[in-house]
């Protein structure tokens, strides 16, 4: 039993932001690299509809519960075994990445809150691009 429990908190603790690499400030409404993944950070005004987003293969969503966009989080996503790919900051209410197919888990949080983080599983598709929305409570 123990065994288990300390594998749980293993793996739990390669989510988390200190066993990525050092987290990356994406400047808004650019494309670049971190840690080996194509990145977007966006969705603020009439940029988040540039056609290059679309070529992404994950779009993460930022709001609240009365689906209004948030921006300026920090990000961790990790393989679904818990392995860690990046960290990052966004000051957008995107955040798009060039994952390659497989499930994943993001782990988010509102910079200006103190709500705790959240971690929802994705699935970059093979084709096409997948929509997924991070919901933080209200304050």
């Amino acid at each position: 039993m123990s065994k288990i429990i300390f594998a749980a908190v293993a793996v739990l603790s390669l989510a988390g932001p200190a066993a990525a690499e050092p987290r990356t400030v994406a400047p808004l409404d650019q494309e670049v690299t971190i840690g080996g993944v194509g990145v977007g950070c966006t969705g603020i005004g009439q940029t988040k509809d540039d056609p290059k987003w679309a070529a992404y293969p994950v779009r993460i969503e930022f709001s609240n519960p009365a689906k209004e966009y948030l921006a300026d989080v920090d990000i961790d996503v990790a393989t679904k075994a818990g392995r860690p790919l990046l960290s990052l900051s966004c000051e957008g209410a995107w955040v798009l990445l060039r994952l390659p197919p497989g499930a994943y888990a993001v782990r988010a949080k509102l910079n200006a809150s103190k709500t705790p983080a959240t971690t929802i599983p994705i699935r970059a598709p093979v084709h096409g691009q997948g929509r997924f929305v991070v919901v933080f409570p209200d304050n």
